[in-house]
């Protein structure tokens, strides 16, 4: 008999820990059941009876910032999708469902984009219900705050991710299905979300949270002075990230897993000739070490990110950089490029090797500097995809020469020309949806 291999031993501990372990447990139960020694007492589990009280608000409130944390980082999350759709990450493995992402050719059936669509819904939801509960326990409770900016940032993920027409489903049970909304429409939903959050909030960190979140909504919007105004005032050191750990599937960040143990992603360098230089640009911003070919393909140049080393490895999901990166394209929007160049530079500190810019001199150049700026500070976190999409869409570039465009670097395969994931099958049972009303080839 052939030994496992390293991924087959890794896919079999994910679903145990998805639910293979649930049904031993099950079985070994039922063979024991007449064994008094299983009649103990039980004090870390939460009865259901007692959700409803403090007790029960605050276990919402953890499973939702678990919840959230696990459909940006695990085996079916966010940061796989939006790596590969984009120009951060080149696929060195094989399995064409995960590919059709870095290809840029998705389809509605594919199985991975429905686990990823509906991981995200769930971590909305959580959130969701997290702050219900916490309310019904205490209206003042500053953690209804952070569950509200973490449903935001949620469906901010879905709206610059998916084609317009998404709903906002809860997918239970029971299941309560949504209607479609445009981009815009998101957008809109998550910063009425952090309006209400600012009520709530106290602590300056989840204060900075909702503030940064909200600049970047309003940026998804257009709306750049608006933007540049929610994140005046934080801190450039100002950090707010999701955590893992290595101790068990469910809370493992898993860029760990798809960069060093499976070679999936290697990053990206000048990907479908629309790519930035990630690879080889030698920015301390995007660490790498070059290791030859992948393992798993013998034919994609691996180039490991260096930043996601360990399942414990935190994602930043907002910052001071951030913030300062939103305010400079504020400025170049408002034409004033001696700010813009201004707040480029200062987002810049946060790496003391990097050396100050100089200003371009054209607006088209601006524009591809402050974006460029944006891809390398950000690298990794979930924003490219939709700042590829911004370009499009608010500054009027044509698809095929945003995203990455023409051959694929093996299998003879030549790229789509989608700039956005198409809504899964998984949201057909909806009688509110009309698929027509998705095109993944708008952004």
């Amino acid at each position: 008999m052939k030994p496992m291999s390293r991924m087959a031993i890794s896919t079999f501990r994910s679903a145990l820990g998805r639910g293979g372990f649930a049904v031993l447990f099950a079985a070994a139960l039922a063979a024991c059941s007449t064994n008094d020694l299983l009649n103990v007492e039980r004090p870390d589990i939460i009865d259901p009876g007692n959700l409803q009280g403090a007790l029960g608000a605050t276990a919402y409130y953890n499973g939702a910032i678990g919840d959230v944390a696990y459909s940006q980082g695990n085996f079916s999350g966010l940061m796989l999708m939006s790596g590969l759709f984009s120009d951060e990450f080149i696929f060195g493995g094989t399995p064409p469902e995960v590919r059709q992402f870095d290809l840029g050719a998705v389809a509605v059936s594919n199985s991975f984009s429905q686990s990823i669509y509906l991981n995200l819904h769930r971590g909305r939801v959580s959130a969701q219900k997290a702050a219900a509960a916490l309310a019904a326990v205490d209206p003042a409770d500053p953690r209804i705050g952070e569950m509200n900016a973490l449903q935001a940032l949620s469906t901010i993920w879905i709206g610059e991710h998916y084609c317009s027409g998404a709903p906002l489903s809860d997918y239970g049970p029971p299941i309560v299905y949504g209607d479609p909304l445009s981009t815009e429409q998101i957008f809109q939903a998550a910063v009425d979300l952090l309006n209400t959050a600012s009520t709530k909030a106290t602590d300056a960190r989840i204060v900075n949270l909702i503030k940064v979140l909200k600049g970047r909504a309003l940026l998804d919007l257009g709306q750049y002075a608006q933007a540049a105004t929610a994140v005046a005032g934080v801190p450039d050191d100002f950090v707010y990230q999701m955590l893992f750990s290595s101790s068990d599937p469910r809370t493992q960040n898993n860029m760990k897993a798809f960069v060093f143990d499976f070679d999936y992603m290697s990053v990206g360098n000048s990907e479908g000739t629309n790519g930035l230089n990630f690879a080889t640009a030698d920015d301390p911003r995007v660490p790498v070490q070059f290791i030859g070919p992948s393992q798993f393909d013998g034919k994609t140049p691996d180039y490991q990110l260096l930043t996601y080393q360990t399942f414990g490895d935190p994602i930043i999901d907002a910052s001071g950089v951030e913030a300062r990166l939103i305010e400079a394209e504020a400025a170049l929007n408002a034409s004033d490029p001696t700010t813009w160049l201004a707040k480029l530079n200062e987002a810049r500190t946060a790496w003391p090797s990097l050396t100050p810019l100089t200003d371009p001199g054209t607006a088209s150049a601006r524009v591809d500097l402050t974006f460029r700026e944006r891809a390398f500070a950000m690298f990794a976190t979930g924003h490219r995809v939709g700042d590829l999409r911004r370009l499009v869409r608010q500054y009027g570039r044509a698809i095929t020469v945003t995203f990455p465009t023409g051959a694929y670097h093996k299998d003879n395969l030549t790229r789509g020309n989608q700039a956005s994931i198409i809504i899964p099958q998984t949201e057909q049972n909806n009688p509110n949806y009309s698929a027509s009303g998705c095109d993944p080839n708008a952004a």
